[in-house]
């Protein structure tokens, strides 16, 4: 009966987690480039051991145009390089701007990596009539003239990272360049977040019916066993 009772707190405590994820996802609802997390589930190892894993679903959101020159999605599979104080990080917010100084950054300041290092624009030949234009393989052009290729860049293992804010990922497991075979840059477009509200609403009611069924399991055992106790007395 103990042991029950530990297995129903414990389902407790998943599921709280679990309300937590969901609840996230839809605050990121209208987010750039979230990838929503999924719940918390319980899985068995190679020892026979049961582990709880949470997972990311990297799947793509829908692209919005913008117009603007400096939004940047990628269709299909790939992310763009950014550096931060904490090292570089991966990601598929692609509202970029240019910083006092030149560089191409993302929003935080941060700034994004192209195959030749960071990308600059050189400040004092900026003219009205040139425009910046990048290509679906992400080379970025000012005017007629070549300023660096995008850095879009895949995981070795998607699983195997660590969120480091709404948006970035910092790949545990190292990155490569990506394949052009594999994505296409798409210049004026941002992605979407890919929470959909309708599928976590019933989620959330779902998991909060479990957490209740959950809670009252525990209770009516504390009661069996309390009975059980008093029992024993006489």
């Amino acid at each position: 009966m103990i042991k029950g009772i530990y297995t129903a707190a414990r389902g407790l405590d998943v599921r709280m987690k679990n309300l937590e994820v969901v609840a996230n996802n839809l605050a990121n609802l209208n987010t750039t480039g979230f990838k929503k997390e999924l719940p918390f589930s319980e899985i068995m190892n190679q020892y026979g051991q049961t582990q709880v894993q949470q997972v990311t679903d990297f799947k793509q959101g829908n692209l919005t145009q913008t117009n603007n020159p400096l939004d940047l999605a990628i269709s299909g599979k790939g992310f763009f390089v950014v550096q931060t104080d904490n090292g570089t990080q991966l990601t598929r917010n692609g509202s970029f701007k240019i910083s006092n100084d030149g560089y191409l950054t993302d929003q935080q300041g941060n700034k994004v990596l192209g195959q030749s290092g960071f990308i600059k624009f050189d400040m004092l030949s900026f003219e009205k009539q040139k425009t910046i234009t990048i290509s679906k393989d992400g080379e970025v052009k000012y005017g007629n003239q070549p300023i660096d290729t995008l850095m879009i860049a895949k995981m070795d293992d998607q699983q195997d990272t660590t969120r480091t804010s709404g948006v970035d990922f910092s790949p545990n497991g190292g990155y490569q360049t990506a394949n052009l075979s594999d994505y296409q840059v798409k210049q004026g477009y941002l992605e979407d977040s890919n929470v959909n509200p309708v599928n976590e609403m019933e989620s959330m009611i779902q998991i909060n019916n479990e957490y209740q069924s959950a809670s009252k399991m525990i209770t009516f055992l504390d009661k069996s066993l309390d009975e059980a106790n008093q029992i024993g007395k006489v």
